[in-house]
């Protein structure tokens, strides 16, 4: 197994639920036709090997996410949920169409996994793609595995109802901030995620 599959396997275990075929050939390989090829490539290989498995589902289009739409401290003024809800609506109203990605078998996440298992959801690809994204961004900016906690690892003891995506934490293991993926969300609901978290004085990203 090459290096950057086992990459690609770790964090299939542990990070995110999914990732595409194209998120996968532009950050392990490149966003040309050789790289797509050699990533569909080797995911084959490794669907027929039992590593993961590969499926096509319906997703809106996924984009590239370069920053967050809000980042929100302790000492910050409440947002306003109705214009980010705004955006978010338009976001989320273009096209779905048939996509390609891969999730970790069993036999990864018994190998490679650091805890319970990614729950693939096929009603949630859009959502989940896109967390996958931001994860990459964050990995291609130097952020370490071991520093990004998701929604399906937070601890058994999280003090909140509301469960955000991510959570990013120093080196020492203490969450520093929240990260969320922005759907289709009312305002009611983005309010509900801010009153749990600043509850508790932590940042929070939604992208």
């Amino acid at each position: 197994m090459r290096r950057h599959e086992e990459q690609i396997l770790r964090a299939l275990a542990n990070d995110v639920r999914v990732l595409s075929l194209t998120q996968v050939a532009r950050t392990w390989w490149s966003d040309t036709k050789w790289g797509r090829s050699r990533a569909k490539a080797s995911m084959t290989e490794l669907d027929a090997s039992n590593w993961l498995q590969i499926h096509r589902s319906l997703a809106r289009p996924v984009v590239e996410l370069h920053q967050p739409l809000l980042s929100w401290s302790p000492q910050d003024e409440t947002p306003d949920f109705w214009d980010l809800s705004r955006t978010l609506h338009r976001r989320a109203a273009k096209a779905a169409s048939m996509t390609s990605f891969v999730f970790a078998s069993a036999r990864t996440v018994a190998m490679f996994g650091r805890g319970r298992a990614p729950s693939v959801k096929l009603t949630q690809m859009t959502h989940d793609l896109h967390v996958a994204e931001v994860y990459l961004w964050y990995r291609t900016n130097g952020l370490s595995a071991r520093n990004w906690i998701s929604e399906d690892r937070l601890p058994r003891d999280w003090p909140l109802r509301e469960r955000p995506d991510a959570t990013l934490t120093n080196d020492e293991g203490e969450i520093q901030r929240a990260v969320e993926y922005g759907g289709d969300y009312p305002p009611s609901r983005l309010e509900a995620l801010h009153e749990g978290l600043s509850s508790i004085n932590l940042k929070y990203e939604i992208w």
